[in-house]
């Protein structure tokens, strides 16, 4: 397994992971707006998205979504991970976690003070994951949404 930016050449075989992840996450399928979706972020730089790559298939495994936002308070970048999903061919073989590395060493690079993410209430899974490579919940902020 490879881990690398994506590009246009992944396209193709990125689109039904994503797909296979809206809609485990309730999501309706749309495999044509989820395509233009990832090719307005790839024309824009809008995000950054890294895909595990089978290196004997070239199959695309898994990927990991992230939006660029800032911290007034630390004058610094910090990383939004959206989305990570991995096609359930391939779960149980570490891609995830190999996805999560990857975005860490990333958000170094680019000097972020932190990333950060969500995730569901009931996925324990995720949340295990998430704990055993260093995130933690937290405890000092209450997070809020309105529908627009």
């Amino acid at each position: 397994m490879i881990i690398i930016e994506n590009t246009p050449a992944y396209l193709d075989r990125l689109v039904p992971v994503i797909e296979e992840y809206r809609v485990y996450c309730g999501a309706p399928a749309d495999a044509q707006g989820t395509r233009d979706f990832f090719e307005r972020r790839l024309a824009d730089g809008g995000a950054v998205t890294f895909i595990a790559v089978d290196e004997d298939t070239d199959a695309v495994m898994g990927f990991v979504n992230l939006y660029p936002s800032y911290s007034t308070l630390a004058q610094k970048r910090l990383w939004i991970l959206n989305d990570l999903g991995v096609s359930g061919n391939f779960r149980g073989h570490g891609v995830a976690r190999a996805l999560i590395r990857k975005v860490l060493g990333f958000a170094a690079e680019t000097g972020a003070v932190r990333v950060e993410l969500k995730t569901r209430a009931d996925n324990t899974g995720a949340q295990a994951l998430y704990r055993s490579v260093g995130f933690e919940i937290d405890q000092q902020h209450v997070y809020y949404q309105v529908p627009v």
